[in-house]
């Protein structure tokens, strides 16, 4: 009888389930600080999707180049690009860099918040704000960034986010499962209702300073709402350690550290993602969601495979091999019923 009761055990007893979900969601690129963070992203009805790499992919794109000289295109193209290259890494800066490749430059100044200045092929070359160029500004979508050559206006380039090509199929999972999903973005109000409708998202923040950023996620919880906050550890410590549950992203790649404690609460439950991805967060969210019914499955089959074994040894049709052999087959049972039912999630 103790034998038999095996099954029983590892399926009451053992969080098994849970092991299970947990070395599941690390291959999909989420890891799980534990168990309690993954009950937690159970109660999870809100997600605040940071606009850097989330829905985008992190980087910005040269959406738009207009020469003021028709066919000056290439050329507007090399300029920029080249001096970029040796701008301070910033986003602006390396979407503009990607146009080309780098050439020989001298003379290279930056002025910060304003652009870059520098000779390019012994061509004087500035790149940056149209107002500190002396260019008309324009407004649209994107950052508008002015380009001028031997002294003159020479074109425009804009640069918007980088959508990610699968971002609305994540937010329809997100809506499927029951669970909101929300922009927050540091970018003009413009954009960031534009990025948003382009994935499906209906509601979107805007939060320009870390503080800032933190109340609008206590804003979300002081509504009733479970919080999920998915962004970079880079300036958003606050902002995810008010949150109910942080999404941010792998340590080893030179951010910051999530505050292990909340104060005057316990730790923070968190995982780290592989990237910041929004289907990430979708499938962790629905592995978390689909945990109870495993775990109803899981025990439901130790109770069975211990079911049979005791009715055998109650009728002596079990000796002590037979019995370790029913106990051996009942686990692998259990273990093949919670396996089965993530699988079966995943395919769902």
């Amino acid at each position: 009888m103790l034998l038999v009761l095996l099954p029983a055990m590892v399926g009451l007893l053992l969080p098994l389930p849970g092991w299970l979900a947990l070395r599941r969601a690390r291959h999909q690129g989420v890891g799980f600080r534990d168990r309690s963070a993954l009950h937690a992203a159970r109660e999870v009805d809100t997600v605040l999707l940071d606009r850097w790499g989330t829905i985008t992919t992190g980087e910005l794109v040269v959406s738009d180049i207009d020469p003021i000289e028709e066919g000056n295109e290439r050329n507007l193209r090399w300029f920029a690009a080249a001096l970029e290259h040796a701008a301070d890494d910033h986003p602006v800066g390396r979407a503009i860099a990607r146009l080309a490749g780098p050439g020989r430059l001298t003379a290279v100044e930056s002025f910060p918040g304003r652009g870059i200045s520098g000779a390019v092929d012994r061509h004087p070359v500035r790149v940056g704000s149209p107002g500190w160029l002396g260019m008309e500004a324009r407004d649209g979508l994107g950052t508008t960034i002015g380009v001028e050559v031997d002294h003159r206006p020479f074109g425009y380039l804009t640069v918007t986010d980088q959508v990610r090509a699968d971002a609305a199929l994540a937010v329809a999972r997100l809506r499927a499962a029951g669970i909101q999903p929300i922009l927050l973005s540091d970018g003009s109000a413009l954009d960031t209702e534009h990025l948003a409708q382009s994935c499906g998202i209906d509601k979107w923040l805007l939060g320009k300073d870390p503080a800032h950023r933190e109340q609008l996620v206590r804003d979300q919880r002081g509504g009733g709402h479970t919080v999920a906050l998915v962004a970079r550890d880079a300036g958003n410590a606050a902002a995810l350690a008010a949150a109910d549950l942080a999404f941010t992203d792998d340590p080893e790649a030179g951010a910051a550290t999530v505050p292990a404690t909340r104060s005057g609460a316990g730790l923070i439950p968190h995982a780290r993602l592989a990237d910041l991805d929004a289907q990430r967060v979708a499938h962790a969210l629905e592995l978390a969601r689909a945990l109870p019914g495993v775990v109803v499955r899981t025990r439901l089959a130790g109770v069975l495979a211990t079911g049979v074994g005791a009715l055998l040894v109650g009728l002596d049709r079990l000796s002590l091999i037979g019995a370790a052999g029913c106990a051996a087959v009942g686990v692998l049972a259990v273990v093949l019923v919670a396996m089965w039912s993530l699988e079966r999630r995943r395919l769902r």
